[in-house]
Parts: structure tokens; sequence; C-alpha cells
């Protein structure tokens, strides 16, 4: 990863002012050169030396723009590396690293640069009179996809998707803020779907409304709010969206019971490449719901997940298993396993 830069004369400044400067002794050049070799933590000692230098962190951020913002961002939670949530597949989450560029830990202050970074107005005393409502007007309520005014936010191209799923992580784990805040973390949820088409928010909104876990017990159980949203994802081609909306349909979560729009949500799914969605096609046709029963399909479909690394699958097959030898040649590689 690059180290930080800054203009090419930005110590000149002070040396030219004729102001006492601790580099005043060291040729132009010596200068411009070393200090493109300093890291985010060297820029952070170099503001303590003297005043004039305070802002050279924000500044080296401004000057890099987007990338080295988030570059100082990441650096500033402990840990350069962001990456996806275990098996959730939703929301963003800080690896606790092994890198922080020489900076030390300072989550208000990333927070501090992911809120510049995200280009979305909060209105604060609307937001409050939400938080504060009292339990019995649910304190926080739930938001749909249609849930949205064009004045809520006034410059969609300023709007920056991962630090909008960020700062939504953060408002909910309580991460670099004095306390939890569900509302905001909804509102830049919301924010991202809308302003950056972004399909991730819409997910990671289902599984809040849906799980209970995913915003730390802080959002209330929705059925219908996540089916909304599972929707509005998997319409977007969010694949794991796309199996979580054939699962309400086929449950009847949120929505209507149809095995019918469950299997077609399933094969969409499938052929995106979701593995568990190929096992679901499979037991349908095992079962006959919305489709004729037949065996043999079953049995290739569960070949498919199985080959694919989906235990359910080998299931399947083992459940089919006189079926499946007769018309999987190869079938014993896995099932003899």
């Amino acid at each position: 990863m690059p180290t930080p830069s800054l203009p090419t004369l930005y110590f000149d400044k002070e040396r030219s002012s004729g102001k006492q400067d601790a580099l005043k002794s060291l040729p132009s050049e010596i200068v411009n050169n070393v200090s493109s070799f300093l890291d985010w933590g060297d820029l952070a000692r170099l503001a303590c030396v003297q005043s004039s230098w305070k802002n050279v962190v924000a500044d080296a951020a401004e000057f890099g723009g987007r990338e080295a913002t988030w570059e100082l961002t990441t650096c500033l939670f402990g840990g350069e590396k962001l990456q996806e949530e275990g098996t959730n597949d939703n929301l963003l989450n800080l690896e606790n690293s092994m890198n922080t560029r020489g900076l030390e830990k300072n989550e208000p202050l990333a927070v501090r640069y992911l809120t510049q970074m995200a280009g979305v107005p909060v209105n604060e005393e609307e937001l409050h009179k939400i938080a504060t409502s009292s339990e019995s007007e649910h304190e926080c309520n739930s938001i749909l996809p249609t849930d949205w005014k064009c004045g809520d936010a006034t410059n969609a191209s300023g709007a920056d998707e991962e630090a909008l799923l960020l700062l939504a992580r953060c408002q909910l784990d309580g991460t670099g803020v004095k306390s939890p805040n569900p509302v905001l973390a909804l509102h830049y949820l919301q924010a991202a779907y809308h302003l950056t088409k972004s399909v991730k928010a819409a997910h990671t909104l289902a599984l809040i409304y849906e799980y209970p876990q995913q915003s730390n017990n802080l959002v209330p159980i929705d059925v219908y709010a996540a089916f909304d949203w599972f929707k509005a994802a998997a319409e977007g081609g969010y694949v794991t969206s796309m199996a979580e909306l054939a699962l309400c349909y086929e449950l009847g979560c949120g929505v209507t019971q149809s095995d019918e729009n469950a299997l077609d949500w399933y094969m969409k799914a499938a052929s995106a490449g979701c593995s568990s969605a190929h096992f679901s096609v499979g037991e349908h046709y095992e079962e006959g719901r919305s489709v004729r029963l037949d065996h043999e399909e079953a049995c290739i479909w569960y070949h498919r997940a199985a080959v694919m690394g989906e235990e359910d699958g080998v299931r399947g097959l083992r459940r089919l298993e006189d079926v499946a030898r007769r018309v999987l040649p190869n079938v014993g590689d896995i099932l003899n396993v």
C-alpha cells in the first residue's frame, strides 16, 4: 500500500516565512524527498513537532483524496484490512490487524473521517426525536425501500457506499461513538441504497430486520420489512438475497407462501452461483412442490450442490441413492467418501 503524499512544496511554506522551523537547516530538496517516504504514523509524530504542522495528517488525507482518507480511517480503527463478516455475507467488519501504519488506534477520529467521506447530511434533530420516542411507539421504526424523500440528501454524487456501510456498523456496535444509535445506522444504510444503488445495503437492512443479532438486538424483528429489503436486493442482483427471498416465499415469512415463487428465485440464485440454492431446487423436484415429482431431476440438482461443497446435497443424494447411481455415473465418488 502506498505511503500518504503531500503537495510538493508543503514544507517550503514555513521555511520561506522566516519563522523558526525544525527543518530550516536542511536543503529543500532533501526535505521534500524525505517527506515522500513518511507513513501515517510518521506524519502524526511530525504533527507534534511544531504547531504549523499540526494538520499535516488531515492535509495528507485531503490531498490524497478518497483512497488516502479510507487508508487513514482503517488504520485509525486498528488495522488496514477490511473483510466481509463471517458467513453472514452482510456487514463490513474491521479485522483487528497487524499493521496500523504507525498510528495509535483512535476510533472516534476514524468515525469523523468516515462521516466526512459518507457525504450524507444528517438531520440530528429529527433523528433525536425518533431515537428518544417511547418503546410503545417503537424506538426504531421500520423503514422500507419506498421510505425515502428526495430532500433527505441533496448531493447523491458525493455519497460513498463503503463509508456509509461501515458507519452503519459503527452505530450498531457503538464503535467510535458515545453509544449505539440504531436509528442513525438505518439512516446510513437507507442512504447507501438510495444514493449509491447499494444492493449490499438493502441486503444488510433485510438481515437486520430478520435476525436480531445483526443489530445487537437494537432493532425489532419485522419480517415484512425484511422481505421487502430482500426483494429489493434480489432484484438488484444480490445473489445471497435471491436465496433468502426464495426462503421467505417457501416459508411464507413476510409474504404469502408460494412454492412457485420460491422455486423461481431458487433457480435464479442457483444460476447466479449460489450452492445452497441448487439443493433447494432439488428439494422441490424430490417433493413435487410447484413442479412434477421427479427424483432423477432432484438428483441432478443435489449433485450440483454436492460438487459445490454443500453437505445437504450429499445427504440428498444418499436419500435417493438408488436413483442417483442410475442417472449419475460418477456419483459414487461423492457417496463413498
